[in-house]
């Protein structure tokens, strides 16, 4: 049998990035979807699960790495991203 998409109701979505602390450059980008009577994770396990996902990778990136929430949405296609690391937002790559 294949599914092709679901109906289930969203009881919410979260999103965090990983970045470079210095550049600002954004390393991963890590969602989250919990729908309704699911488990949903803390924000402390969300970022343990993107570092981890993160440093599974064959060449993980090294430096000094920090976590951002944001919200789900906050990531248009087609647009490249950074975090300001002085004041921890998320801007557009110029």
């Amino acid at each position: 049998m294949t599914h092709t998409g679901s109906t289930a109701p969203i009881h919410s979505r979260k999103a965090c990035v990983v970045y470079d602390a210095t550049s600002g450059q954004i390393r991963h980008r890590h969602s989250v979807v919990t729908f309704v009577g699911g488990w949903e994770p803390s924000e402390a396990q969300i970022e343990a699960d993107a570092l981890h996902a993160l440093r599974s990778l064959p060449n993980p990136p090294g430096g000094v790495l920090h976590v951002l929430h944001v919200p789900h949405d906050a990531i248009q296609p087609g647009k490249r991203y950074r975090v300001d690391p002085h004041n921890r937002q998320l801007v557009i790559h110029k």
